[in-house]
């Protein structure tokens, strides 16, 4: 600290710090103002793990248990995107399990505030799905999705398997500098959600 006169001047230590705490107070006070309670839910139904043409097929549905918290946010600009991950696993009897297949599958929803509807792009499909109703459009898209994880062979009969789908909806604007400073704080639009099912083969 030096000190001219009556007057006391912070050093250049000092003001360093204090500027990096009004930075962090500022973007804590932004993400608690602008990021919404998670109140609503991931839920998968529909769940078929088959043989589709010698390749290991999981078919499954997506529903979201209330459509406020995606709806303020699509309507305030927010491109939001459905993650989808799945793997089959092994399952050890002395070790960890060992992953044997996996896929992800990724979906954007926004909204064309001009045209007044939804716009729900799937992968796969060149044009985006359009709707002016969201919850239709949700469940003719998300209510049905299939992923192909890999070859059948990968499973060899006499064993333990898990099949483990890992679930979310997130804001794809939120910057990534911004995750690591408020690692914390969660941008889910809803909160995640992972589903196990245990089979024999």
């Amino acid at each position: 600290m030096q000190r001219t006169g009556f007057f006391h001047i912070p050093s250049m230590t000092g003001r360093l710090w204090a500027l990096g705490v009004l930075l962090c107070a500022v973007i804590l006070g932004v993400v608690f103002v602008c990021a919404p309670c998670l109140a609503g839910e991931l839920e998968l139904g529909s769940l078929i793990l088959d043989n589709q043409d010698g390749n290991l097929g999981v078919r499954f549905g997506i529903r979201l248990s209330g459509l406020d918290e995606l709806r303020e946010e699509l309507d305030a600009g927010t491109t939001v995107i459905l993650g989808c991950q799945a793997t089959v696993s092994r399952k050890g009897r002395m070790w960890l399990d060992k992953q044997l297949v996996g896929a992800e599958l990724n979906s954007t929803v926004t909204k064309d505030v001009l045209a007044d509807e939804y716009r729900l792009q799937l992968p796969g499909e060149s044009k985006p799905r359009r709707g002016k109703d969201l919850g239709a459009l949700l469940e003719a898209s998300w209510g049905s999705l299939a992923l192909d994880l890999g070859p059948w062979t990968a499973l060899a009969p006499g064993n333990d398997y898990q099949l483990k789908i890992e679930i979310s909806l997130d804001r794809s604007d939120v910057p990534v500098w911004l995750r690591y400073v408020v690692f914390f704080w969660s941008f889910d639009v809803y909160p995640p959600a992972s589903y196990q099912l245990d089979f024999t083969y």
